[in-house]
């Protein structure tokens, strides 16, 4: 089999790993003996991945409890979206609030009897929307 430096790089994770088949990693080990340079880098991947596990970025270990935190984490914002969508809806509909009668017919009780409490209304339902928007976007991570 002809292995090129390309294929070679494609499977040297696999090798460094263990995980490779046999017929790949001696595919790998022969092109190795014929390039100084990927075998240097075959070394150094070796001692990192032989070193130990790599911590996570930010701090946060990969520990038996991660798996816990998340799932709190994900159930914490799933409820924090619900409730700020279900404000929202109301916010948005306070103002458009209606009353018919006979004498005066249809119309929108709350802009017409007190516009400051429609315009709070509104401005009260663009924050939650975009209170629910940033919410939603971090659970987008989440794909839930």
């Amino acid at each position: 089999m002809n292995v090129t430096r390309e294929i070679a790089m494609d499977l040297l994770p696999l090798y460094v790993a263990g995980e490779a088949s046999q017929e790949s990693n001696r595919a790998v080990e022969e092109f190795l003996k014929s390039d100084p340079d990927l075998a240097r880098l075959a070394a150094e991947l070796r001692a990192e991945t032989s070193a130990g596990p790599v911590p996570a970025p930010g701090g946060d270990s990969c520990g038996p409890d991660s798996g816990r935190r998340a799932l709190t984490t994900t159930k914490r914002l799933l409820r924090r979206r619900a409730w700020l969508m279900g404000l929202a809806i109301f916010f948005t509909a306070l103002p458009l609030s209606f009353s018919f009668n006979n004498v005066e017919g249809f119309r929108f009780t709350l802009i017409r009897d007190s516009p400051l409490v429609a315009v709070l209304s509104v401005l009260a339902a663009a924050g939650l929307w975009a209170g629910f928007a940033r919410v939603a976007r971090r659970l987008r991570v989440t794909r839930l």
